[in-house]
């Protein structure tokens, strides 16, 4: 959400290993490295135990919108474990991944503005996209690390930035995994959820009529200026704080099925469905269909009664806790395994 670094590589502070609980086998290390205009950025590289099979594959791991940690959880509120467990399941299958908290959240708050221009510029969109690519550059250059067997999984918002990050035309990612991912430009998700909320809260037609149009107003506000309007209705203020309109507006310009159109390696898109923030139809069916179009062992699988946090959900369940579902969770080794680790077992025969 940031503007792109200058440096190429990120610089590693320090690394410190720090054992899991006595029943896991993977170990983790905290890491630190610099992010886009020299961020301090602080991480986790989860490892295989198996030091005899280095260097790893690794995937490299971003979570969804809003201040959540690198675990995948908005605590006290949300505790997912989303990244948490998908770090361990890759580390089962011999494959290493790093996660870090976003910038100015969480182990990283200390670096968050208190003046209102630096911090709107500081979350620009632009800014979360090349702390990525230093992360992505980061964890290919450790020594732990195969460099030319490395991807990137994101969820939701971490999905459309990964997805930036393959519409770069660079020589990566080696694999390309987008989880509860939206399909469309974000202005049309955004309109989606908005309506679904009210919908669930029992709103009649005439006052969801009014928000939408607030919304498309606000939104249609953004995109020309960069500013979010002085307006903005309380109920919409939580959704359009004041720093983020530079964010919104390069986000809702990006067209993630367009991305993934001009992306030439190989992804994999989970989804549940019974997501209720990305529709499985409407988001799930244009990247599904695009990559039924590719042939290069591209894939997608919806699970149902799952999710969007991609756990099993009964009605009246929010999803939120309780581990990844084991549809979800065989289909992504299985391909990751397929994608990272198939041409380095054939080598060693």
């Amino acid at each position: 959400m940031h503007r792109f670094s200058t440096a190429f590589w990120s610089v590693l502070f320090f690394v410190l290993s720090l054992p899991l609980a006595a029943s896991a086998a993977p170990v983790e290390r905290f890491v630190m490295f610099n992010g886009a205009d020299g961020v301090t950025l602080a991480g986790l590289l989860t490892l295989p135990d198996d030091e005899d099979e280095a260097p790893f594959p690794a995937m490299l791991l971003l979570q969804g919108s809003g201040p959540t940690d690198r675990d995948g959880n908005q605590l006290p509120e949300v505790r997912t474990n989303l990244l948490r467990q998908i770090a361990r399941n890759l580390a089962e299958e011999g494959i290493a991944s790093l996660r870090f908290d976003k910038r100015g959240m969480s182990a990283n708050a200390k670096e968050l503005p208190q003046d209102p221009v630096a911090l709107r510029d500081f979350v620009a969109w632009e800014n979360f996209v090349g702390d990525a690519e230093l992360a992505y550059r980061w964890l290919a250059a450790e020594s732990s690390i195969d460099g030319e067997r490395v991807g990137v999984a994101g969820h939701s918002e971490g999905g459309l930035i990964a997805l930036h990050l393959a519409q770069r035309g660079r020589s990566f990612p080696k694999a390309l995994v987008l989880l509860s991912t939206p399909g469309r430009p974000m202005g049309a998700v955004l309109a989606d959820q908005l309506s679904g909320l009210m919908e669930r809260q029992g709103a009649s037609a005439a006052q969801a009529a009014e928000l939408l149009d607030e919304d498309k107003r606000i939104r249609t506000a953004i995109l020309s200026t960069g500013v979010v309007p002085d307006d903005v209705p309380p109920a919409l203020q939580p959704l359009y704080p004041a720093y983020l309109g530079r964010y919104y507006q390069s986000l809702l310009q990006f067209d993630p099925a367009k991305a993934l159109e001009l992306f030439d390696g190989s992804a994999l898109v989970l989804a549940g469905g019974e997501d209720l923030q990305v529709s499985p139809k409407r988001d799930f069916k244009p990247l599904s269909a695009i990559l039924l179009a590719k042939d290069n062992g591209s894939a997608a699988f919806i699970a149902p009664d799952v999710s969007h946090n991609l756990k099993p959900v009964a009605p009246g369940e929010t999803g939120f806790e309780g581990l990844i579902d084991a549809g979800i969770k065989a289909e992504m080794s299985n391909w990751l395994s397929r994608m990272l680790k198939d041409e380095d077992t054939a080598a060693r025969r």
